[in-house]
């Protein structure tokens, strides 16, 4: 290889290899938003208590009406969770492992138990929170719908109804 061209190899390699690490998920592979809404509001009222996912500084940051708002405007119990907070968790949730994320719902939901969100919110894996999802309940088959692209709305409404001490 001659000299000249070593350095432009060199940076189209660096370049290739920084692409997509912290790119979202190809929208092809995005559930649908208008399901996302319903798990949104599920994992709002399981997880994001202001004690939880409900705080500033977690990996998993997440919104709800009951919980952190996301414009200063809102409070807790103020209203219910802006089409922006929606879109703030969906960023969160397929952030934590874009690239798994990406291969979980392009196969279609299969073995979803590969991503950390799943695996921890069933208990298969430490949480501080312990398992606000049972396997095999309505928050599993909600969360798991939607990843196979095929929300279960009811499964959603029913886990999102969660008893206050």
């Amino acid at each position: 290889m001659r000299r000249g061209r070593l350095p432009g190899l060199v940076a189209a390699l660096a370049l290739a290899a920084c692409s997509g690490a912290d790119a979202p998920p190809p929208p092809s592979v995005t559930p649908p938003s208008a399901g996302w809404e319903d798990v949104s509001e599920m994992l709002g009222a399981r997880c994001a208590s202001l004690d939880c996912h409900g705080q500033p500084g977690r990996p998993l940051r997440l919104y709800h009406r009951a919980g952190l708002r996301l414009a200063d405007v809102d409070v807790p119990g103020g209203g219910a969770t802006t089409a922006d907070e929606h879109a703030a968790n969906l960023r969160a949730a397929a952030g934590l492992e874009p690239e798994l994320f990406a291969r979980v719902v392009g196969e279609g939901g299969l073995r979803a138990e590969r991503l950390t969100l799943v695996r921890k919110a069933l208990g298969l894996e430490g949480h501080k929170g312990g398992a606000p999802l049972a396997p095999g309940g309505s928050g599993d088959v909600c969360l798991r719908s939607w990843l196979a692209a095929a929300t279960d709305d009811a499964a959603c409404a029913s886990a999102a109804e969660v008893e206050r001490p």
